[in-house]
């Protein structure tokens, strides 16, 4: 069940503070890490977790400490496509903590700087690995002309919409699935959607418009998806996350997508897919931090049985 994940690789510099700070204001933090972070490198250890083999294309800045990165090798990562960039800097987040609120800002650095669109078809190593996989998973985090380009290779593409970005039509159509969540999904569909329903409504919207299949992410309250059979009909669920009490939920979203991906790469149906990564993101956030946090695929496993019931959802 082989997984290429393209997307972004960061230094993440946490601050820990008692309340966040007041524009023009500064507040002292009671302690500070440094850790390796960015939604690709999160979602390609959440794959690698929950079982897939995968393999992580990126770029990070010349002279980046290999120590952080190749800390990915630990997951059973591929990194042979993890080029490092001339006269760059390796992607960096700077995130402030209080009382489970944070500010991040993100300088893209090296995520931002690929080769141009006439060099990428000769990415030997880069365009292998994409033919190959049974399932490519992108962000972005990245140039959308490389999500685009990477969605034209794919056999099966999942697209990441975030942060909420302007795209294609046509990139539309090669997501299968778009992932989004609410305010996602707002920006692609034009309205906020407030109920299971409503968000079912929005999603089989796009699946009409040409998108082979949705989810949208609601964070404690679960997951909606959508797909279109084929004689042209779209069926979903809501899909319902269990009650779990939450430690830290940041990147509880990236150990969904990428168990979706290990799953979706293992021949799993959408729906049981969304019920597996439902399980693997209500495991994560009950553990401080991210990649130590996402479970593995015997662990979802077992958890499966906590997990509501999908409901059935209509027009």
């Amino acid at each position: 069940m082989t997984v290429v994940v393209v997307g972004s690789v960061n230094v993440d510099v946490v601050s820990e503070v008692e309340r966040l700070p007041a524009p023009g204001e500064t507040v002292l933090a009671s302690g500070s890490r440094t850790n390796l972070g960015g939604k690709g490198s999160n979602q390609a250890v959440a794959a690698a977790q929950a079982g897939g083999q995968v393999e992580f294309v990126a770029r990070v800045g010349a002279g980046a400490d290999p120590g952080l990165w190749k800390s990915l090798l630990e997951f059973g990562i591929g990194l042979t496509a993890v080029r490092e960039v001339p006269d760059s800097r390796t992607g960096t987040a700077y995130i402030t903590v209080a009382g489970g609120e944070n500010q991040i800002v993100v300088d893209p650095g090296a995520n931002f700087v690929w080769e141009s669109d006439a060099e990428l078809d000769g990415l030997s190593i880069e365009t292998g690995l994409l033919d190959a996989a049974q399932v490519v998973v992108a962000q972005f985090e990245i140039p959308v002309r490389v999500v685009e380009w990477i969605s034209t290779r794919a056999r099966r593409f999942i697209l990441n919409a975030a942060p909420a970005t302007r795209m294609s039509e046509d990139l539309l159509r090669r997501c299968d699935p778009l992932v989004v969540n609410e305010s996602e999904l707002a920006a692609v569909s034009g309205s906020v959607a407030e109920t299971p329903e409503a968000v079912f409504a929005q999603a089989r919207a796009l699946c009409l418009r040409g998108v082979p299949s949705v989810v949208a992410t609601l964070g404690a309250a679960g997951s909606v998806w959508a797909r279109t059979t084929p004689d042209s009909s779209v069926v979903g669920a809501y899909q319902p996350a269990p009650q779990v009490n939450t430690v830290d939920s940041t990147g509880a979203g990236d150990a969904f997508v990428g168990a979706l991906a290990t799953a979706l790469a293992a021949g799993t149906e959408l729906g049981p897919a969304v019920t597996f990564a439902t399980a693997a993101g209500a495991l994560a956030v009950q553990s401080p931090g991210t990649h130590g946090s996402y479970p593995t695929g015997e662990r979802i496993t077992e958890a499966l049985a906590a997990v509501p019931e999908p409901r059935t959802l209509t027009t």
